[in-house]
């Protein structure tokens, strides 16, 4: 049986290199976003290396954009092995600036949503006899980050959600794992701290003197989709260059 991979936010950062990268590992990966140019670019690149994906558009926050996308993937490429739930947003202000429908709104799309599309994936793993459900996480949800409080929330509610999920589906040969990514080089944070003394004071405080690379989140995704980490779940796994140590 072909393996499927779900991956939620695949048309840029984080979420295309993990796209890629399980391509790599010989699934056919459906990729999800809101921008149909960008996810073009991803299957593009996915194909150009021989693999196989597809594109689905659609909004994370919507409940039944979610319910529609595991029918249409499930239609497409029978069934789905694995689900990344990579998108997500941030707001970085203080938290007398944010209003709770800010907060609100970050953690639906943080928080709320990987829930809502795991809830309904979880009915397909089961009947193809378990899979795997990767929630992208955050440093900034175990340290706290001062002007980043609905970010820091949902991505310490993420972690949670994990373990509990993991929990409760692990009788259906179900894994739930969490990768908590550090400082990443993408085009994000390239656009926010590249070259500024921002980027020299955080690169200051991480041991290996650098940010991480996009691939190398997505290798360790890519990773733990197989059945080598088969008896990983329920775990948050960090990636951040060794920084979470030094606190």
């Amino acid at each position: 049986m072909h393996k499927v991979a779900l991956v939620t936010g695949a048309s840029r950062g984080i979420g295309r290199a993990i796209a890629i990268a399980l391509a790599e590992y010989d699934f056919s990966v459906a990729c999800f976003a809101r921008d149909k140019a960008k996810l073009d670019e991803t299957v593009a690149l996915i194909e150009a290396a021989g693999g196989k994906a597809s594109v689905h558009t659609g909004d994370v926050g919507i409940d039944s954009d979610l319910q529609q996308l595991v029918d249409d993937v499930c239609k497409l490429h029978g069934g789905i092995d694995v689900l990344v739930n990579n998108a997500g947003i941030t707001e970085g202000a203080a938290a007398k600036n944010i209003s709770p429908e800010r907060f609100r709104e970050v953690l639906n799309i943080n928080l709320v949503a990987p829930w809502v599309l795991a809830r309904a994936t979880q009915p397909v793993m089961k009947a193809r006899g378990g899979g795997v459900i990767i929630n992208v996480g955050s440093t900034y949800g175990s340290t706290g980050v001062a002007n980043n409080s609905p970010y820091c929330s949902s991505k310490a509610g993420i972690e949670g959600l994990t373990r509990a999920l993991a929990r409760e589906w692990a009788r259906d040969q179900i894994r739930v794992i969490c990768v908590a990514p550090g400082f990443v080089k993408t085009d994000m944070v390239g656009d926010n701290f590249a070259g500024t003394e921002v980027e020299k004071l955080v690169v200051s405080r991480i041991p290996m003197k650098r940010f991480g690379e996009a691939d190398e989140i997505a290798q360790l995704i890519a990773f733990l989709s197989t059945s080598k980490a088969g008896f990983v779940t329920g775990e948050t796994l960090v990636i951040d260059g060794g920084q979470r140590s030094l606190i």
